[in-house]
């Protein structure tokens, strides 16, 4: 059997060869082919092509495709997986995908064809729950701000929170979401003594939730200091957060979003913010990425904002090789998994 691993520039084909050496070591024939895609900018532009359009958005380079079409297994980041690519496998059995995402796989047409498709959820759990809680320091406590004022030459310590500037110890933090990002974002706040409530109609108590209350999204909203969001982005969830969700916060609360953007009306999230109806947002994804200087969310003062960089930590890309494999490992004796996507092809 032949894996053929995909690198980019944040994964490397030595990186997946040392993530499969147990594939290797069993007899397994791992080759690896660089995906040419250019600087981190370049391949930014793609993954938001793909992300509003598709797998088929972006077709990979002959050099890929040629690469990959005697494999058994496909291992990929970021590059795509299309129609054109998977007729052209014709031995291919499973296409795995080193990250939660999978959207640069066309999941729909592989499954016609039989073939399993695995994905690496949580892989960037420490990194986004880490940059998280970050966030929510970086914006109660004004750390960006300050920053940058001192960088342009002034000693700024009046923010527009600052009658009302907390502590975490003490406060309710709201985690809408508790999926693998959620659960290690409650495990970190639960060392700054904080009142945890979440809300996932998906979950199902267990011992996880032990310190931790789970509520209706209203009561949330209405008791948290801080609200996070750890959701996927569905029909159901799609501008969830809303002006009239966004009302029920409280006037000192903060609101922050490593998630998806398309689960909050930015629109109704701007107003909320520039009226001071919520004290402030760290926010991490937006409806256009880049933003540019003039975005409004970009022009108010009580926001801490950065370029969609929360799982981008050296250590979430390096482990997902390894995390993918062992959940593959086997395979094909046995495609079941819980990070098989497609159980129809069971």
């Amino acid at each position: 059997m032949k894996i053929a691993g995909i690198g980019d520039v944040w994964i490397s084909g030595e990186d997946i060869k040392r993530g499969f050496a147990a594939f290797a070591e069993r007899g397994e024939t791992i080759e690896t082919v660089e995906w040419q895609c250019g600087s981190y900018d370049a391949l930014q532009a793609i993954n938001l092509a793909v992300e509003t359009g598709g797998s088929e958005a972006y077709e990979p380079p002959e050099a890929i495709k040629r690469a990959v079409e005697d494999a058994d297994i496909i291992i990929t980041q970021f590059c795509t997986v299309t129609r054109d690519m998977i007729d052209r496998c014709p031995h291919l059995k499973a296409i795995g995908v080193l990250r939660g995402g999978y959207d640069n796989v066309n999941v729909a047409y592989a499954t016609q064809k039989g073939i399993a498709v695995y994905n690496t959820p949580g892989r960037n759990a420490n990194s986004v729950a880490d940059y998280t809680v970050g966030l929510m320091i970086a914006e109660c406590r004004n750390i960006a701000k300050a920053h940058m004022n001192l960088k342009l030459g002034n000693w700024v310590r009046d923010y527009t929170n600052k009658e009302t500037m907390p502590d975490l110890s003490g406060k309710t933090a709201g985690i809408v979401g508790f999926g693998a990002i959620g659960k290690k974002v409650a495990q970190r706040l639960k060392g700054f003594e904080m009142e945890l409530l979440v809300y996932d109609p998906y979950f199902k108590p267990t011992a996880e939730t032990k310190g931790i209350e789970l509520v209706s999204l209203e009561t949330l909203l209405q008791r948290s200091d801080f609200v996070t969001l750890h959701c996927r982005l569905t029909q159901e969830t799609e501008k969830l957060f809303d002006a009239h969700m966004l009302s029920l916060m409280k006037p000192t609360a903060y609101f922050i979003n490593t998630s998806r953007s398309g689960l909050v009306d930015e629109k109704a999230l701007w107003q909320a913010l520039k009226d001071h109806k919520i004290m402030g947002a760290a926010l991490d994804v937006y409806d256009r990425e880049p933003p540019g200087k003039d975005y409004p969310l970009v022009t108010l003062d009580n926001v801490t904002l950065s370029p969609h960089m929360a799982g981008g930590s050296r250590d979430a890309f390096t482990q997902s090789p390894g995390m993918l494999a062992r959940e593959m490992l086997s395979f094909p004796k046995d495609k079941t998994s819980r990070f098989l996507v497609n159980p129809d092809v069971l």
